[in-house]
């Protein structure tokens, strides 16, 4: 089975994250933990050790003895990357039966974090929720979990609002969101 570029790494940093750390030995070609991932292919211990080599160059693992056993675990960079994987996968949950109130976030982010501002703006249209203006954003299906998440991650929360309306001055908007939104 092939692998895309970063797919073993992802799975590494997951499974540190999820574990913490990791007793392996780098000298064998199996480390079971890692291994059962990426389904014990011919070149998986190949690969996931080149992974792991590049994991720690690039600081996000490091590696130490304890009673003659090598550990592996994640670090504070580790653990900053798996969040960003973590956005990568972020999906608003669309109920089953609408509440009638419509959710909305707004934000004034300075200029000196542009960066950021753009990300959240982009992540804000890929999980489904509608652009008002540039910077105001609507859906019928609550989303403050995975806001305040995008939030920290960008380390942008305090220049975002999340409120809820029930009704809309213009029911011609409301209509058109509603229909926009399969209501």
């Amino acid at each position: 089975m092939r692998y895309s570029r970063g797919e073993i790494a992802k799975g590494v940093l997951l499974g540190l994250a999820a574990g913490g750390f990791v007793a392996v030995s780098l000298a064998l070609p199996n480390f079971p933990l890692v291994l059962k991932l990426f389904n014990n292919d011919s070149k998986g211990g190949y690969r996931i050790k080149r992974t792991i080599h590049s994991l720690k160059n690039k600081r996000l693992v490091k590696t130490y003895l304890k009673n003659g056993q090598e550990f592996m675990e994640i670090t504070e960079n580790g653990k900053k990357k798996v969040l960003l994987y973590k956005l990568d996968e972020m999906k608003i949950k669309r109920n089953k039966k609408w509440d009638g109130l419509w959710r909305v976030a707004a934000f004034d982010i300075p200029e000196r974090h542009r960066k950021a501002r753009m990300a959240l703006s982009r992540k804000m249209k890929e999980m489904g929720l509608l652009s008002l203006q540039k910077s105001l954003f609507i859906s019928p299906f609550d989303f403050l979990d995975e806001l305040d998440f995008i939030g920290e991650v960008f380390n942008v929360r305090k220049y975002i609002v999340y409120f809820t309306i029930k009704n809309f001055f213009d029911k011609n908007q409301e209509n058109y969101l509603k229909n926009n939104f399969e209501l």
